[in-house]
C-alpha cells in the first residue's frame, strides 16, 4: 500500500465492527470525491490500523465498505510524545499547534490551567475535529489523545506514569533538549504566554520534571509546542 498514491484518508474508529464511514466521510466520499461501488479507498481506525477497502454501497449517508487488506501498527512512531500545554488567549494559535503537531507526530495533548492561563475553558470537541483533520491530511494512522483542561496541580498528580518528564523553561539549570538521552515515551510541558509561575516550577521539580530549553530564542506558546514536537520526532 503506497501512501503517496492516496487521494484521501478516511477515519472510522470502529471499522472492523461497522464496516462503514460516518455521515461526514460518507458524504465526502460519494458527493465530493465521486467514489462509486468497487472503488478502493484507505481508512484508518486512529490506533494504528490501516485498511484497504472497496466501496460496497456508495450511500452518501452511510457508505458501506468491504475490507480487503489490513495492516496493524502502520508506520508506528519511534517515540510516543505527549505534550502538556496551556491554551492561548487567541484560540487560533492553540488550534494551529494541534493541527501541526498531529501532522508532525504526537501521541497525546493535555491542556493545562496554570496561574497565567487566560482561557477558563476550551472547546475540546472542536480540538478533536482539528486533530482528525490533521491526521487525515498527513496520512497518519494514529489519532492523539486529547484531554479536557485540568489544573496544573491535578496534572502533576496524574503525571506519575511517565518515566521521562521534561518542562521547557529558560533558566540557568536548563539543559539543551538536543543534549539529553530521550526515552521511547516522554512528556514535555510548554508554559503559558506569561510563563510558569515560580510555585509551578518548584512543583514540577518536586515531581521529577527535568528543565530543558528549546534554544535561546523566546517563543510563543504554540511555536514552542511545534518546535518541541519537531525536535523530539527528529532526534
Amino acid at each position: 500500500m503506497d501512501s503517496t498514491k492516496i487521494d484521501f484518508l478516511f477515519y472510522s474508529p470502529e471499522i472492523e465492527k461497522n464496516k462503514c464511514l460516518d455521515s461526514v466521510d460518507s458524504l465526502h466520499a460519494v458527493k465530493v470525491l465521486r467514489k462509486k461501488q468497487g472503488d478502493i479507498i484507505q481508512v484508518t481506525d486512529g490506533i494504528g490500523g490501516w485498511y484497504r477497502c472497496s466501496i460496497a454501497d456508495p450511500n452518501p449517508k452511510v457508505c458501506k465498505l468491504n475490507i480487503l487488506d489490513v495492516k496493524k501498527d502502520y508506520k508506528a512512531p519511534k517515540r510516543r510524545i505527549f505534550v502538556g500545554i496551556c491554551p492561548t488567549k487567541n484560540a487560533d494559535r492553540i488550534e494551529y499547534f494541534i493541527e501541526k503537531s498531529v501532522e508532525i507526530g504526537i501521541s497525546g495533548i493535555f491542556f493545562l490551567k496554570t496561574q497565567h492561563t487566560y482561557p477558563k475553558k476550551i472547546n475540546i470537541e472542536r480540538f478533536k475535529k482539528i486533530a482528525i483533520s490533521g491526521m487525515k491530511q498527513s496520512l497518519k494512522a494514529y489519532l492523539p489523545e486529547l484531554r479536557e483542561m485540568m489544573s496544573f496541580g491535578t496534572f502533576m498528580k496524574e503525571s506519575g506514569s511517565f518515566s521521562q518528564k521534561l518542562i521547557a523553561h529558560l533558566d540557568e539549570q536548563a539543559v539543551d533538549i538536543t543534549k539529553i538521552q530521550l526515552d521511547s515515551d516522554l512528556l514535555i510541558l510548554i508554559g503559558p504566554e506569561g510563563d510558569f509561575s515560580k510555585e509551578e516550577l518548584i512543583l514540577a521539580q518536586e515531581n521529577n520534571f527535568k528543565t530543558i530549553t528549546l534554544g535561546e530564542n523566546r517563543l510563543r506558546t504554540e511555536t514552542a509546542g511545534v518546535v518541541a514536537v519537531s525536535i523530539l520526532n527528529l532526534l
